[in-house]
């Protein structure tokens, strides 16, 4: 395919309008030649627009070790979801949004379409599959501490509030979607969330929000997470990691998973924290939950 630099862009965007949610077609037809480069170089909301009609966001970027915050493109984020989604192991990373797919395409897009703000709001099975016990029994146990979750989008109005389980958050769950897992299975089942950029990137709910409150049985809202071009899961994730309690219980959880991952590796503990400790993620910003810690310790 090539198009020559007469041809209206306004072929060029009915082509990417049919293919809208198809990031694999974008990224091989950015490389098709030096016509469709420029037109995909140019404007980086055909990208963003890509992205969102495939049901992933642009997760929030904490500062480097610089102190800078790496501005990402949406182009760079397209390209690194299809490259990931070839060679990860993980069907509930590679296929992120499937659950939302025929939803994403009946929703009417112009380059970023605005959503309606009184769009019914459902969270994405990954986020309960990430954030809450596994266990029946923690959470039967649990069920009175009932916590439920309030979405807000830009004016007129909030979304109505979906429901969650009958559970609270399992810090436990949520602490050990955060740990290291070994160097050669970064791609594979026992990767962290930040280490999987489909499953991270993937909205937190459908349709995205701006703003979501997280409110206790009282009403009480004990966490806000928020990003202006919609929470993600990571966002989300990242946010909940902030309340696991710094105890001796939750370091001990953290030190036997590091202790088995060095002793597998055949490394020293302090040799396997620095070896970690240089994979941060996609994002190249990830923290690993209380390794400052372990190493203090030794």
């Amino acid at each position: 395919m090539f198009l020559s630099p007469s041809v209206d862009d306004a072929i060029f965007l009915r082509i990417w309008e049919h293919i809208l949610g198809d990031l694999p077609t974008h990224v091989a037809l950015a490389q098709t030649c030096k016509r469709l480069r420029t037109v995909y170089t140019k404007d980086e909301e055909i990208w963003r627009a890509a992205c969102f009609a495939a049901g992933f966001g642009r997760p929030l970027q904490r500062s480097n070790s610089a102190g800078a915050i790496l501005n990402w493109s949406w182009r760079r984020l397209a390209c690194i979801l299809v490259r990931h989604s070839r060679r990860c192991e993980i069907g509930s990373c590679i296929r992120a949004n499937s659950c939302f797919a025929e939803a994403y395409e009946e929703l009417d897009y112009t380059r970023v379409r605005t959503l309606h703000p009184r769009h019914p709001v459902e969270f994405h099975p990954l986020y309960f599959y990430l954030h809450f016990s596994q266990n029946p029994h923690a959470a039967s146990s649990n069920s009175r501490h009932r916590r439920t979750v309030s979405t807000h989008l830009p004016t007129p109005s909030p979304s109505p509030s979906p429901t969650p389980p009958a559970s609270i958050p399992d810090a436990v769950s949520i602490l050990l979607t955060q740990l290291p897992t070994f160097p050669e299975s970064k791609y594979a089942q026992y990767g962290p969330l930040c280490s999987h950029p489909n499953a991270s990137c993937a909205f937190a709910t459908f349709p995205p929000v701006a703003r979501l409150e997280f409110e206790n049985g009282e009403g009480e809202v004990f966490m806000v997470v928020e990003n202006p071009g919609g929470c993600t899961l990571l966002d989300v994730n990242r946010a909940l990691a902030q309340l696991i309690p710094f105890d001796q219980y939750h370091l001990e959880v953290a030190l036997g998973h590091y202790q088995d991952l060095a002793l597998t590796s055949g490394m020293s503990l302090s040799q396997y924290a620095d070896a970690i400790s240089r994979e941060r993620g996609f994002l190249g910003d990830h923290e690993y939950p209380f390794l400052r810690h372990v190493i203090a310790s030794m």
